[in-house]
């Protein structure tokens, strides 16, 4: 698979999980997922499962944390971190891609409409939550 299939796939993914855990929890809690330069393969950390009490900042703190320990120690091409954003009473799931020569930050918008949760066309900005690489 080309870099840039991989990165649709990664972002496909991230995007059906934060879907899964609106569903759940009714917000997109920090989570990261990586891709590998040698392999399909994708995994998945999610600090909430391991931390429940920690707070917003420190989870995302721990996910990129663990990210950059996953790409210094693993043959990672790409990283995503994944969280629930607001602003101005609006709500967005934040998806930041970086690879070694990038980094790239989208803004989905969403909200809850006859008990479904509608994500909208992502937005990018020029922000990043943190950086990884």
């Amino acid at each position: 698979m080309d870099q840039q299939k991989q990165i649709e796939q990664m972002v496909l993914s991230c995007i059906d999980t934060a879907k899964a855990m609106l569903d759940e929890y009714g917000m997109v809690v920090p989570f990261g997922i990586r891709s590998y330069t040698d392999k399909e393969d994708m995994k998945m950390n999610c600090p909430l499962e391991n931390n429940p009490d920690e707070g917003w900042n420190e989870q995302i703190e721990r996910v990129v944390s663990e990210l950059k320990t996953f790409v210094r120690d693993e043959n990672i091409f790409a990283t995503a971190l994944v969280t629930d954003l607001e602003a101005d009473g609006e709500t967005g799931i934040g998806l930041q891609i970086e690879t070694e020569l990038s980094s790239v930050l989208f803004v989905y918008p969403y909200s809850r409409k006859n008990d479904e949760w509608c994500i909208e066309e992502p937005v990018q900005t020029d922000q990043l939550l943190s950086t990884v690489f």
